[in-house]
């Protein structure tokens, strides 16, 4: 399953990271996929392309992008994807695996100096 949505900010000066869809999720499956958006990091930047010659280079800035499941223990990075054009990345997690009962996901956003970073968290709650 994966939880889909919009949102986002292009806010250089701060990292913000949101989850997609509802803050607790009543889940029948042993996995679930989430996903949802970030900001793009200071340093990343768009070059080339012409009407033309669409071709361009597209360079997100230092950062790291993690999930984390309180109930069990296991922790990863997320896939982030960039379309240049949009203000703001688009990520998703691997099949996150689901102990029964509370599952509290935390998903976390941090640039590469430390220096600022912002986290959203999910409640699935696994049948």
């Amino acid at each position: 399953m994966a939880i889909g949505g919009c949102g986002g900010g292009d806010d250089s000066t701060a990292l913000t990271v949101t989850i997609d869809g509802p803050a607790i999720v009543e889940f029948d499956g042993p996995a679930i996929v989430l996903s949802g958006t970030a900001s793009l990091p200071e340093g990343s930047y768009v070059t080339g392309g012409t009407p033309s010659v669409p071709w361009v280079t597209c360079q997100t800035g230092p950062y790291t992008l993690t999930w984390s499941n309180a109930a069990t223990g296991q922790s990863g990075n997320l896939t982030a994807f960039w379309n240049c054009t949009e203000s703001f990345l688009r990520w998703s997690t691997i099949p996150l695996p689901l102990a029964l009962g509370a599952n509290p996901v935390t998903v976390s956003m941090i640039d590469e100096r430390s220096s600022a970073n912002d986290s959203d968290s999910v409640t699935v709650n696994r049948r």
